[in-house]
């Protein structure tokens, strides 16, 4: 029953500004008080989104905090049993004594009105962050040597968490949700029924660049947090690049954020992937390649299309959660994102201080609200345990996530990597990669999609397309492979 305290840093030090901005309702704060001690049983309209921090008086706080203690014991809330409760906690002449109690509760007439009060309450405690972030911007930037980026970083983060915490959920008749199940499925047959036979499935979400993917997910859906795994040379960042090239070439605006690699880097393999040519001579072009008079017009092609697409790069090297979702929401602000994409998590910044589970798993929870919030799709790239490769199978399953508990409940898609011929040169299935399916809800586990492996260009092609591209001889594999290819 008790509410929760905002996660709000630095609200302890806003008692300063209080006589200068004194922005509250006290008359709505002791209404809220005095009904919660007329009608204890008022607390649960109130108690999931009205926080003790919403007060500004410091005993209308602790009165607060009394009547959610005394609720969680299932105890009477009145003048005597708070008394009780604070003498107890040794705060009694903090909260303002008996006598301030008594008259909490003589002076309210009814408990009728106590949401709408609380609310007043809440959009004063709003209002007063909203001040306290403007006082704290003023004060940071008189610093010698301040970075404007830092600061406005750090408002928008603020402002935007203040933002996500007005989202209040509830419980709500089913008859709502059911209508709009009702009419998005009758809307989905209609337009089937009117598509040609043969004709592409339709997708409840952006497209993967793949056929075989779109047909087994329905697409990226808004709202999902999608992880990647997979060990080194499997092709993760590959798989992601061009997840992010295919959509922003149809308009969509996607943050990529490379912890790994550099922006130059990206953008050399985004052109050969698009242009189909060859990554070694996009970073070393030379006339003497037989085939540099096709490359050059592809790449002509491939660079007028990259260069006008909506694709946002963030290159920052150790990046923490906090600085990446706080970018994120002011990309979203300046221009709606469609999809993140985040290349990868165990390259971003952890407190070594702390259980490194649990900050992988702030990390993919992090990444679970952006897309919540944002109501888009993230696509998460993670790295596996190095026992994958020890094993007679070396197929991942989804323990061998790093730090994979956390990671696990977090994600709600997960998708491994996988190619045989890393393990065995000789494998009948040579030039392809598995992305197999961990985890997903309305789909099918456990079986695998093929792409084809062409890793020489940056990218993964249709498996229909495949044509079996090795020799028998194990030396040929990696003639195929870009020089340093880490995927």
């Amino acid at each position: 029953m008790s509410a929760q305290p905002n996660d709000f840093p630095g609200m302890d030090d806003f008692a300063r500004f209080d006589e200068r901005m004194p922005i509250a309702s006290i008359e709505a704060e002791q209404a809220v008080l005095g009904s919660l001690m007329l009608v204890p049983e008022s607390l649960v309209k109130v108690s999931d989104w009205l926080t003790a921090e919403d007060f500004l008086r410091t005993d209308h706080q602790l009165i607060y905090r009394a009547v959610c203690g005394l609720a969680e014991r299932n105890a009477p809330c009145d003048p005597i049993t708070m008394g009780d409760w604070f003498e107890a906690h040794g705060i009694g002449e903090e909260a303002g004594g008996p006598g301030y109690l008594l008259h909490l509760a003589n002076t309210t007439p009814s408990a009728a009105n106590v949401v709408a009060h609380a609310e007043i309450v809440v959009e004063r405690s709003r209002l007063r962050r909203a001040a306290y972030i403007g006082a704290r911007i003023q004060q940071q930037a008189n610093r010698p040597g301040a970075a404007s980026d830092a600061i406005v970083g750090d408002a928008v983060h603020q402002l935007s968490g203040m933002h996500a915490s007005r989202m209040r959920g509830g419980l709500e008749s089913a008859r709502p949700a059911m209508t709009r199940m009702q009419n998005t499925l009758m809307a989905r047959y209609l337009e089937a029924e009117a598509a040609p036979a043969g004709a592409p499935v339709r997708l409840l979400g952006l497209p993967w660049p793949w056929a075989d993917l779109n047909r087994d997910t329905k697409g990226l859906r808004p709202g999902v947090l999608y992880v990647v795994g997979a060990r080194p040379s499997m092709g993760k960042t590959v798989f992601a690049l061009q997840i992010a090239i295919h959509n922003a070439l149809h308009g969509k605006n996607v943050a990529f954020f490379t912890v790994e690699m550099t922006a130059d880097e990206v953008m050399a393999r985004a052109v050969a992937c698009e242009g189909h040519i060859a990554h070694d001579w996009v970073e070393s072009p030379t006339p003497h390649d037989p085939n540099a008079e096709d490359y050059w017009p592809r790449l002509t092609a491939a660079t007028s299309r990259l260069i006008d697409a909506p694709l946002l790069i963030d290159e920052t090297p150790g990046i923490s959660i906090d600085q990446l979702m706080a970018r994120a929401r002011r990309a979203h602000i300046q221009r709606p994102l469609d999809m993140i994409v985040i290349d990868h998590m165990h390259d971003m910044w952890v407190d070594p201080r702390k259980e490194a589970r649990h900050e992988y798993g702030r990390i993919a929870q992090g990444a679970k609200t952006l897309a919540k919030e944002l109501r888009i799709p993230v696509v998460l790239l993670a790295q596996l345990n190095r026992e994958v490769s020890k094993r007679k199978d070396p197929r991942p399953v989804m323990s061998d996530l790093r730090e994979s508990g956390e990671i696990e409940q977090k994600a709600d898609v997960i998708l491994f990597l996988h190619r045989d011929d890393y393990y065995d040169p000789t494998s009948a299935r040579r030039g392809l990669v598995d992305v197999i399916k961990g985890k997903g809800r309305n789909i099918k586990v456990g079986q695998s999609i093929e792409l084809v492996n062409r890793f020489d260009q940056m990218r993964l092609d249709e498996y229909s397309s495949w044509e079996p591209p090795f020799d028998p001889a194990p030396s040929s594999i990696e003639k195929f492979m870009p020089r340093g290819f880490k995927g």
